[in-house]
């Protein structure tokens, strides 16, 4: 127990006086003659025992109503516990009562058929005596001793005792994460933050050092040189969309406040256990599962543990039950894509229960001069029925190398930054597509599902499409093309194969299928076939007893991860049915990306890496001819998913697959240099059209930036260079930011440590918790009630004693 004002216990003197009183005025009785002595002489003994009880009554009484009010002032306080007494220990201090009450009742209804007299009066009274002592004992035992034992457990580890005026090292820190943007009665949660902060740190007292730190990733716990300079501090801390930990920035502050400690204590030479400063750390957030780690695995309840000078407290500033709706998971079918094509997005509407049922969305392209087309009419969004996902079609652009734009909701809301998503889209031109066969029949089904006839006429051409004869191949510039199809090719030569070898090496893309009984397996092992090849045909097979299905073997490659999202293409690819393929030999470097379901699960869909560029091959007929592919499968005529699968596996080839152009907060981002176009600088342009120089090394291929951390659209260009080399992409805040769910105090307890930190649900008790942490829990309102309660007691004990008299 801690007393504040101690030096008021020397008025515990003063607790003396009343029993001097007694002993120096005590009345002395008076001698008088009576008659009936003999009659008074049987009630002396027992009156002279009720008299002396009632004097020492009344003057213990008088005594403590003196020492309870001379304690009072002295403000003495207990260690923080919970001291109050649980519903149970309510119950069973009830139950023993109405047990005592009840067994006097009962001992007093035995002699109810008794005459009244003094020897009756006096066994009542006995009663009366034995049921209290025996109902206080009862209570002790049954619900005094178990809250005895509780107190004391939560005493084990006593906090910090420090006085009111001892000045105080604090450390303020502010969960600075993208949710304590939501706004409530028109402020943030982090102005939320800053005013209760700003608050406290007006009443600290004198002398008192404060350090105050965000979660941003460079963030360092750092002492003011005064309160002035720590408010100026806190005022300058703005949101952060890729936050570290309240873990780890915890764990930091922590060691500042060890080392501070440290190097006081050899500064003024006090001992270990002693120190000049009450030391607190307190938390400011929105409870938000996404600023703490959980399970936590830095030994952050070990490190608080070990220093029981510290206190901790967890403000809670968020709302009960905020009202938002939130976007995530924006997914678009391809980042890369051509003129006049159209790409899907993807994006999931969520509200919170607080929110109405319906969302207006709305979808903007920006121009090539920035500004916004809006995309169509508002589209309305049902989340009654919990998150929905939203699909939207976009038509590529002609005349610009990116597209911009962002999905947003229309109207305000109150955490407007998870109310919008921005994506890029890279516009290259057409792919030139040269395609390889022994008659242009055998890919004419390929090429169809590419660029259909006809299309171009009305304006839709993705692909540039040109057919030759294996005989002409020697006669062509294959640096016109970006992929070559080579079909059912039966014998081809040496040339055919070195050709094909520098043109993969040089970062194009060649595709190989073998649809076709009349192939030479000798031939597709000569020159350099082996260096370029997926995987070497050994043989034709036929499915005997049923047809074989394509299986995806990964979803890590563009046409796995495609078939893997999209339910309703996996189901119709199922239904596609092979009598007949090649049996091939893999090749070491080769891939294995769909296999035909049956007897040996043999590879269908094989991929390899040939210097910079990419080959594929598929071990079916890509055909319907009467005499070719019609007697091989049904894929190419009788299901849709062909047209997508042919899609993809261009998207492969291409490499319009491998470069990501929508990032998250903080994600590293690369963009691949053409060796073509090298420089040495260049300027970023970020989303607050700050532009951000930054150098190329000679030695590396392509450009890392690790600093894309605000949300929006990102534009590189070289700085004082010739180069042609433009590149732009998005970046979109986390997912997780939406989540405006509270963690649960059980986890805050694994995280810090059960009883070493203070939870403050409300901003407005942080003082009340703070004055805990620092006193305990000051006895002086108890000790005022015990006093009215002695004093009337005393006043009551006072009159019945004199009126008997």
């Amino acid at each position: 127990m801690t007393l504040i004002n101690a030096t008021m216990l020397t008025g515990m003197i003063l607790a003396v006086v009343p029993i001097v009183l007694h002993l120096v005025m005590r009345a002395r009785p008076r001698r008088i003659e009576f008659p009936a002595l003999r009659l008074l002489r049987t009630r002396q003994p027992s009156n002279a025992r009720r008299m002396k009880l009632r004097h020492w009554l009344l003057l213990m009484l008088r005594a403590g109503l003196i020492a309870v009010a001379v304690l009072a002032i002295a403000r003495p306080s207990l260690p923080a516990a919970k001291y109050g007494l649980r519903w149970w220990e309510w119950v069973i201090l009830g139950a023993t009562a109405a047990a005592a009450f009840g067994v006097y009742r009962w001992l007093c209804r035995r002699d109810s058929g008794l005459p009244d007299s003094a020897a009756l009066r006096e066994a009542r009274t006995r009663r009366r005596t034995w049921c209290v002592s025996g109902g206080a004992l009862l209570a002790l035992l049954a619900a005094g001793l178990p809250w005895g034992m509780r107190v004391r457990g939560e005493l084990l580890a006593p906090r910090n005792e420090a006085m009111e005026n001892i000045p105080v090292a604090a450390v303020f820190l502010f969960d600075t994460s993208i949710s304590m943007t939501l706004r409530h009665e028109n402020r943030t949660r982090l102005d939320q933050a800053r005013d209760v902060a700003g608050d406290y740190l007006s009443h600290l007292p004198t002398g008192s050092r404060v350090a105050s730190a965000g979660l941003s990733p460079d963030e360092e716990v750092v002492f003011q040189a005064d309160l002035t300079g720590a408010q100026s501090r806190m005022e300058a801390l703005q949101p952060t969309a890729v936050p570290q930990s309240l873990n780890s920035i915890l764990k930091s502050a922590i060691q500042s406040l060890i080392d501070d400690r440290r190097r006081l204590q050899e500064e003024t030479g006090v001992s270990e256990g002693e120190d000049l400063f009450a030391r607190e750390i307190l938390v400011f957030t929105d409870l938000s599962p996404t600023a703490w780690a959980h399970p936590d695995e830095s030994g952050l309840a070990d490190l608080v543990a070990q220093h029981e000078w510290l206190q901790i407290y967890v403000v809670n500033v968020g709302v009960a039950q905020p009202r938002n709706v939130s976007f995530s998971g924006l997914r678009l079918s391809e980042e890369t894509s051509v003129p006049g094509r159209e790409v899907l997005l993807s994006v999931t509407v969520a509200a919170s229960s607080a929110v109405d049922t319906a969302a207006a969305v709305e979808v903007f392209r920006l121009d090539s001069g920035g500004r916004e087309i809006r995309l169509g009419a508002p589209r309305i969004v049902r989340t009654e029925a919990g998150p929905t996902e939203l699909q939207l079609t976009l038509e590529m652009p002609a005349g610009q190398p990116f597209v911009d734009g962002f999905v947003r909701l229309s109207g305000a809301d109150p955490l407007p930054d998870d109310s919008i998503r921005y994506f890029t889209i890279a516009v290259r031109p057409k792919p030139r597509l040269l395609f390889v066969a022994e008659s242009a029949a055998e890919s004419f089904f390929l090429r169809n599902a590419l660029q259909p006839e006809g299309a171009a006429a009305v304006g839709l051409e993705f692909y540039e499409c040109r057919s030759i004869r294996l005989s002409q191949f020697s006669q062509q510039t294959l640096s016109d093309y970006d992929v070559i199809c080579v079909i059912n090719c039966r014998e081809p030569d040496v040339a055919f194969w070195s050709a094909l070898r520098k043109f993969a090496e040089s970062g194009g893309g060649v595709f190989f299928g073998l649809g076709s009984l009349q192939i030479s397996p000798e031939h597709w092992t000569a020159g350099d076939s082996r260096q370029i090849l997926p995987a070497i045909p050994i043989s034709p097979v036929k499915y005997l007893k049923e047809p074989a299905q394509l299986t995806v073997v990964s979803d890590k490659d563009v046409v796995g991860r495609a078939f893997a999202r999209w339910e309703e293409a996996r189901t119709e690819l199922s239904r596609a049915l092979f009598d007949r393929c090649w049996a091939v030999e893999p090749d070491p470097q080769g891939e294995v990306l769909m296999r035909f379901s049956g007897p040996g699960n043999r590879p269908a869909l094989l991929a390899r890496r040939v210097g910079a560029g990419r080959c594929l091959m598929f071990a079916s007929a890509l055909d319907n001819l009467p005499n070719g592919g019609s007697s091989w499968n049904n894929f190419v005529v009788e299901n849709w998913a062909f047209l997508v699968w042919s899609d993809l596996i261009m998207q492969h080839l291409t490499g319009a697959s491998d470069q990501t152009r929508n990032y998250v907060s903080g994600q590293a981002v690369e963009l691949p240099v053409p060796g073509s176009q090298r420089f040495s600088q260049f300027l970023l342009r970020r989303p607050d059209l700050r532009n951000t120089k930054g150098e190329l090394s000679p030695e590396h291929a392509s450009l890392l930036i690790a600093d894309a951390f605000d949300a929006g659209h990102y534009r590189v260009r070289p700085f004082e260079s010739g180069s042609p080399f433009e590149s732009a992409f998005a970046v979109n805040i986390r997912d997780e930011e939406s989540d405006l769910s509270r963690i649960a105090e059980e986890k805050l307890q694994e995280i810090l440590g059960k009883q070493r930190f203070t939870f403050v649900d409300r901003p407005d008790e942080l003082s009340q918790a703070v004055r805990v942490g620092r006193l305990g829990v000051e006895v002086f309102p108890v000790l005022m009630g015990v006093l009215v309660v002695i004093f009337c007691g005393e006043h009551l004990m006072a009159n019945f004693f004199y009126d008997e008299r």
